[in-house]
């Protein structure tokens, strides 16, 4: 009887093993080629945004773009236009040694309306030119007149099903 409940019990470890879904390495997120696709492209992002070359994400950004940068403001809303005036900023460019560090927290799919949030937490460093001039009383500005800046935050960039590709409708 011993040997019949502790087969049992392996039998159904086993079962519980086996019927539960793939998840995608260091995650909670089930693995799934629509899961896989947005992973991709947020990778593409990440990659653009460490380089500073848009050219390599630009073409998983839905013409649809539209932020409101979480405010009811709209003087702050970025629409596809106004992303791609940003991108080609001196100011975005002038930016140097710009890192990013995602931490991946959730993925949500709404199937009804191929649409997808992707939940995560971000940390930005990066270094910039000061406007002010480097004396001893703001001795944080570097002797290269740069400043040393960190950003962090939690965001949600969204996604829409286009064409049957995956493109970033929001959250950049």
């Amino acid at each position: 009887m011993k040997k019949l409940t502790m087969l049992l019990i392996v039998f159904s470890m086993f079962m519980t093993v086996a019927c539960s879904p793939k998840m995608i390495k260091g995650t909670n997120i089930e693995e799934t080629p629509d899961s896989k696709e947005i992973l991709t492209v947020f990778g593409y992002y990440i990659k653009g945004f460490k380089e500073q070359n848009p050219e390599i994400f630009l073409e998983y950004i839905s013409k649809d773009y539209y932020d409101t940068n979480g405010t009811d403001e709209a003087v702050d809303d970025i629409d596809y236009d106004k992303l791609i005036e940003i991108l080609n900023s001196d100011m975005y460019h002038s930016l140097e040694k710009v890192s990013i560090t995602p931490i991946i927290k959730d993925l949500f799919f709404n199937d009804a309306e191929d649409k997808a949030e992707l939940i995560y937490f971000y940390e930005v460093r990066f270094k910039m030119k000061s406007s002010i001039p480097t004396t001893e009383e703001n001795a944080f500005i570097q002797p290269d007149g740069m400043t040393n800046q960190k950003v962090s935050d939690n965001n949600k960039m969204k996604f829409v099903k286009e064409d049957g590709k995956w493109k970033i409708v929001s959250g950049l």
